[in-house]
């Protein structure tokens, strides 16, 4: 087999390797029927654990997907945090995060916003990894 060939197939292989073990935000249907293992809520405002009556509130109200952000690059637990809103628009003020994920930018849908990265392409199309690539998508 010729190498160019080798290579290019052998490269095609792996991105869709990598592609089939990526993960996205819950999906709204995922949220109500408690399907979200291994996401934790938290406050939007504080960025402490919800309470349990927020837990609630939150389940009930989350109608659309609003935006994945992966907020600092350079923590070490590198969390992706999920946003959605209401029928009437409204942010929930809460979000779903998860530990030790790196965003996948095969189709560019993740974009650099005040040192965070940022995906509003809808859920499906926010992709995300398990570990370190060792990749910095966030600009220094």
């Amino acid at each position: 087999m010729d190498k160019n060939l080798f290579s290019v197939t052998a490269l095609l292989f792996f991105s869709l390797v990598s592609l089939s073990f990526a993960e996205t935000c819950p999906s709204v249907q995922d949220i109500q029927e408690s399907l979200h293992h291994g996401w934790r809520m938290y406050d939007s405002d504080d960025n402490t654990p919800l309470a349990s009556t927020r837990i609630t509130q939150f389940v009930k109200g989350a109608k659309q997907f609003t935006l994945a952000e992966w907020p600092n690059a350079q923590a070490p637990k590198r969390t992706v945090h999920c946003y959605y809103r209401d029928n009437n628009g409204s942010q929930l003020e809460a979000y779903l995060a998860k530990d030790n994920f790196v965003p996948t930018n095969t189709n560019h849908y993740w974009y650099p916003v005040s040192g965070s990265m940022h995906c509003a392409a809808g859920a499906d199309k926010c992709l995300f990894t398990s570990g370190w690539q060792g990749k910095q998508l966030a600009k220094k």
